[in-house]
């Protein structure tokens, strides 16, 4: 058996070759007890380690990097850097804004993504299945399977990109926008996780309630997580309707547009929401991008090659688009124009019938758009009202901006809206099972200059007014005032979750100082 350490040329870069790929054997576990885990001093021409993460906003210099393939290799990891004092932090597919996966000189960065065995799923009853996977698993490996099974299966909401791995998505809080469907860590079952003393634990709401709602949504601070088990359900079909109503008729004044954005979100199954500042159709009028999913039993009348042949084509349409957008940090003056040419070009009043694994992720090839986001919750309140405000003063903003010829917001302004979760760490935790948050992220394309002054501004109005919350996987971290925010008012949690992660990780293996601050060390 072998431990590679090694770095994968898409993500993981070698600072001293200029991003070039390495391979390196670090040593050899042999069989029985004793493990022979060498370090990199016996290993040339390897001199220092690299990371960046997919949009290049965060980077790091861990000691070491793994690329484990078994859970023998994940124990030996922990063993190698409690023996050497070392913290671990973990990443896969590194598409996290955020400093989770950040570890320098004082750590081990571990790289989940070759844990990508799935098992078979389990019939729990008539419409309920559950499906054990490591955490290297894809959004678009783990569909594959569920649909390839006898009867097809699916989760009921999902991220709409298939790039991404479930080990982050899981741990991070992340979402889509089933309303009733709220994050993907309120759809796990169980969680394996390896802990300080290389011990592998397994949490359930069934064995002990009050420890699963810090393990299923845990940052990666309780240990390395080995297999998420995850609920889902037979194969199901979507109505997919596209809409372009004037920005003002949802979203203008607060009083007017509350109710009827709340009766539209309760009415869908799923919602999501798009604005660009300078979409506007031949009549002058500022538009938004509807989306809305809803259930159905008529039959899907569209081939899956077709619908590959679509997500292929947006894909291609996107990375174009990703070479044009480029041309915005020499010439940002020219933003107004391209977002509208783009925007005039992208199709929004249709109507798509499709299984759930294809609607679910309806634009392909999005990841291939390096962008930068921030995005936060906002509990919504009686009518809906106190979201308007928050949306509308990031368009105040966007065109205060723009009379300076200055575009910070590029690409778009999105919500979605989930219900309420029970998990410590969620940023959507509430007592209340029925409340709705709105999860609000403005997104700009990754080095758009100005972007973090601006989002400092927006963030800071949502977090005064709205009490709003981080998304842990987004670009948060500079927000004025962020970390004593989040402690004021979710210190009490935080506590409960910090002595249960005390116990699985007395001496801090798995902290780092992005979630340090959050738990008040």
């Amino acid at each position: 058996m072998t431990l590679n350490e090694h770095i994968d040329s898409s993500t993981l870069v070698d600072a001293e070759r200029n991003r070039s790929k390495l391979s390196d054997f670090i040593g050899k576990v042999r069989s029985g007890r004793q493990s022979t885990l060498k370090s990199d001093s016996n290993v040339e021409p390897v001199k220092k380690y690299s990371f960046k993460n997919w949009c290049g906003n965060q980077q790091s210099n861990p000691a070491k990097i793994f690329n484990p393939t078994t859970l023998e290799e994940i124990i030996e990891i922990v063993h190698l850097a409690k023996a050497n004092n070392k913290i671990i932090r973990c990443a896969s597919g590194c598409f996290s804004l955020s400093g989770s996966s950040v570890v320098n000189d004082e750590g081990y960065l571990v790289v989940m993504k070759k844990m990508n065995r799935m098992f078979k799923p389990v019939r729990v009853s008539d419409n309920v299945w559950t499906v054990e996977f490591e955490t290297g698993v894809s959004v678009k490996e783990l569909d594959y399977h569920l649909r390839r099974h006898d009867p097809p299966l699916a989760l009921s909401s999902n991220i709409a990109a298939t790039s991404l791995t479930y080990g982050g998505i899981i741990t991070l809080g992340c979402h889509g926008a089933g309303t009733n469907s709220r994050t993907l860590a309120d759809h796990v079952h169980e969680v394996k996780i390896v802990d300080s003393t290389g011990t592998l634990n397994t949490f359930s709401k069934e064995k002990d309630p009050h420890e699963f709602s810090a393990a299923a949504l845990n940052l990666g601070l309780l240990g390395i997580i080995y297999t998420y088990t995850l609920r889902v359900e037979p194969m199901f079909t979507l109505i997919m309707r596209d809409t372009s109503p004037p920005l003002d008729y949802y979203l203008g004044s607060a009083k007017i547009g509350g109710p009827r954005l709340k009766a539209m979100v309760l009415g869908n199954d799923q919602t999501q929401i798009f604005y660009n500042p300078f979409f506007s159709k031949k009549d002058g009028c500022e538009k938004v991008w509807f989306k809305e999913w809803n259930r159905t039993n008529l039959p899907v009348v569209e081939s899956r090659a077709m619908t590959k042949f679509k997500r292929l084509a947006e894909l291609c349409g996107l990375t174009i688009c990703n070479v044009i957008y480029k041309a915005v940090h020499k010439k940002p003056e020219i933003t107004p124009f391209l977002a509208k040419t783009l925007y005039n070009g992208t199709s929004m009043n249709k109507q798509e019938i499709l299984h759930a694994s294809e609607a679910l992720h309806f634009l392909g090839g999005i990841e291939s758009v390096p962008f930068c986001c921030c995005e936060m919750s906002i509990k919504m309140d009686e009518n809906f009202e106190n979201v308007i405000n928050a949306w509308n003063f990031v368009v105040e903003q966007v065109r205060e901006y723009a009379s300076r010829k200055a575009y910070p917001l590029n690409l778009m302004l999105e919500m979605r809206f989930i219900k309420s979760s029970p998990f410590l760490m969620s940023n959507v935790y509430d007592d209340d099972p029925e409340a709705i948050f709105c999860m609000i992220e403005a997104v700009s394309m990754a080095g758009t200059v100005g972007f973090d002054e601006f989002m400092g501004k927006i963030g800071q109005y949502w977090m005064e007014n709205f009490n709003a919350q981080p998304h842990w996987a987004k670009d948060w971290e500079k927000l004025p005032g962020i970390y004593p925010h989040v402690r004021r008012h979710g210190s009490a949690r935080f506590e409960q979750f910090d002595a249960v992660r005390r116990k699985y990780d007395p001496d801090n293996m798995f902290m780092n100082k992005t979630f340090a601050g959050v738990l008040g060390y």
